[in-house]
């Protein structure tokens, strides 16, 4: 967790992965940088129209930002975190420059992993690359995210 004592609230990081880059979540965000997520996959079902993070002994790239603590409780909203689909874990990311952090990433609960059967099988190429591609913005300024 960030503690930014120069304002008046708490920042935390949060990892993004899938949809809070694409759909340009991390825009208006503050300190938003490349990390790589050690220890998950990013996996993309077909007809899924979102990838989730599974636990692994691999890694992805993703981007770290950081939200206030009213801005972590909309993003919980968004990912479904009242309803059991998501749940919100701190794990460890590595910045570009080597710095390690601690954030907030989002992984499916045991029951969103069980209703849409997911596996480490079901995407062994990490096709949410491809999706990442079609956004010539993104590419631009964070290559590393499609390598």
């Amino acid at each position: 967790m960030i503690d930014n004592k120069s304002s008046d609230y708490s920042l935390v990081s949060v990892i993004g992965y899938g949809t809070f880059i694409t759909r340009n979540l991390w825009k208006d965000k503050l300190n938003v940088e490349v990390c790589l997520v050690k220890n998950f996959t990013r996996v993309f079902p077909k007809n899924s129209w979102f990838p989730y993070a599974l636990r692994s002994k691999n890694s992805f790239w993703a981007l770290k930002f950081d939200v206030s603590l009213q801005g972590l409780e909309l993003l919980d909203s968004i990912e479904g975190v009242f309803d059991d689909l998501f749940e919100r874990i701190i794990t460890e990311v590595c910045l570009k420059n080597n710095r390690k952090l601690s954030a907030y990433i989002y992984i499916p609960t045991k029951k969103t992993i069980a209703s849409q059967k997911l596996s480490l099988e079901l995407d062994k190429t990490d096709r949410w690359k491809e999706v990442i591609k079609k956004y010539l913005e993104i590419v631009e300024r964070f290559p590393e995210l499609v390598l």
